[in-house]
């Protein structure tokens, strides 16, 4: 056997060709002249694997990855090495080269290859929404019989902020694009609806209330066929507050404390705690608030009732003790508050 470009037969043949022939036509990697890169010129997200990934890149690094990604180096190089250069920038190109070495049967070669790469600059679908304002949700913050108080949308603006900082850090989509007062209360526009869903879980952990979901069709996507659907989230906060007072079927208690499963109150009578659930809403009378308790004097105390004065008419009650009321002394100070005609002590 011998080489058919030199004629050389004293050596083994790879491929057909005597070694040294090989070597001058063996290439140490393919790489294209020319690498174009889908780049989002807002967030710098990029295309791969034919979808938008935000890497949070600069294009020089881009760039780089790029060269790396596009290099495949033969299976026949040993102890290869690469080294990378951009050797010059005009707008969206980058002309680079890139210098590769490595030991083929023995014999270390070094090759030079240049290529360019092409930034296609464009705005990737998330950046395009946002820019336009689009919203898959909007969470409609509402009070039962009532206005919402100042402090109510106060606190939810302040929960919304918050939660959307950390959840835009995972999704994009998790922005705020309009906030609109209501006559009837706030609505949120909100980018991602699955951002909605966590805000809203978060609103009822401080305010408490009821929740009613309303998807609606919007239209059709063309690149799939599926319905475009928006959601309107309502969260409807109770008619009472903290320190209302309240009738829960056959009982009297004030409110405590409240969180997204249950609203906690207590006795007006036996100065207990208990809890309602959100589900039992209905169940729950508004009787009275804060600013109604009233203030009066204990006249008289005896190991089984006290004595008080009525607040307006000075009229002495008797009220069986209980051991809440142990603490109590003759001429205190105390709360109380009417109810149909009766009269109750606020501890």
């Amino acid at each position: 056997m011998f080489c058919p470009q030199c004629g050389s037969s004293d050596t083994q043949l790879v491929e057909g060709l005597c070694k040294t022939c090989f070597l001058k036509e063996f290439y140490l990697l393919k790489l294209e002249s020319e690498i174009i890169v889908t780049l989002c010129t807002s967030c710098h997200s990029q295309i791969q694997e034919g979808k938008w990934k935000e890497l949070g890149l600069p294009e020089e690094e881009i760039i780089y990855q790029a060269l790396e990604e596009n290099i495949h180096v033969s299976p026949m190089v040993e102890n290869v090495e690469i080294e990378l250069e951009i050797i010059h920038r005009r707008g969206s190109l980058a002309d680079c080269r890139v210098i590769a070495k490595g030991v083929v049967f023995g014999e270390e070669i070094t090759q030079e290859y240049k290529t360019t790469v092409r930034l296609n600059k464009t705005v990737c679908p998330d950046c395009s929404k946002i820019a336009s304002g689009y919203y898959e949700s909007v969470i409609q913050l509402r009070a039962d019989n009532r206005p919402l108080y100042q402090e109510e949308i106060a606190l939810a603006d302040e929960i919304i902020a918050l939660n959307l900082n950390k959840l835009e850090k995972k999704n994009r989509m998790a922005y705020i694009t309009q906030r609109t007062p209501m006559k009837e209360g706030m609505d949120y526009y909100i980018g991602s609806q699955k951002a909605a869903k966590k805000l809203i879980n978060k609103l009822r952990e401080q305010l408490g209330g009821l929740v009613k979901e309303s998807p609606r069709l919007m239209g059709q996507d063309k690149s799939t066929g599926k319905g475009l659907y928006r959601t309107w989230i309502s969260l409807r906060l109770p008619q009472f507050s903290i320190d209302d007072f309240i009738q829960y079927n056959d009982r009297l208690a004030q409110v405590k404390s409240l969180d997204s499963r249950k609203i906690i109150v207590r006795d007006l009578i036996n100065q207990e705690k208990f809890s309602i659930l959100w589900k039992d809403y209905a169940n729950i009378k508004l009787i009275g608030h804060l600013e109604d308790i009233q203030k009066t004097t204990l006249t008289s105390k005896t190991p089984h009732s006290i004595q008080i004065l009525h607040p307006t008419t000075f009229e002495p009650i008797d009220l069986e003790i209980n051991p809440d009321y142990d603490k109590l002394s003759i001429g205190d100070e105390v709360d109380v508050l009417e109810i149909e005609g009766k009269i109750y002590i606020i501890l």
